[in-house]
């Protein structure tokens, strides 16, 4: 974690049910986007940050905007999704800017670390 920090940012991220018998429950993360990875934190005022989970940049197949017309039950209304490994990672940002700005920078980050569309070479 010695790289330079591109984003930091709250946001309340949707549990990801990796068992069965996991509630489905909305919290309240600290989000630090480094060249690398993606990490997100637990953060209780006064205390040490708590790391909660780390992606690999290059682990991330897909970073997208959500679209619903269900209703969203938190604080946070705008939702983006990261499907990393065989995951889903779904993060709500405040408001659209912030959550334009995230997904944009995720993609472009995804592009330099080799996780991105790749390109075929046409030999011409």
């Amino acid at each position: 974690m010695s790289s330079q920090v591109i984003l930091e940012q709250f946001f309340i991220k949707k549990s990801q049910q990796k068992r069965r018998t996991s509630p489905c429950n909305y919290k309240e993360r600290y989000f630090i986007l480094r060249a690398e990875d993606l990490s997100y934190f637990e953060y209780r005022h006064g205390k040490k940050l708590n790391l909660k989970g780390c992606i690999e940049l290059s682990h991330i197949k897909c970073v997208e905007i959500v679209r619903s017309e269900m209703a969203i039950p938190c604080k946070y209304k705008y939702p983006f999704q990261i499907v990393h490994d065989n995951y889903y990672l779904y993060v709500f940002a405040p408001d659209n800017d912030c959550r334009l700005r995230w997904v944009k920078t995720l993609k472009d980050s995804k592009e330099y670390v080799g996780g991105g569309p790749q390109r075929a070479d046409t030999g011409g």
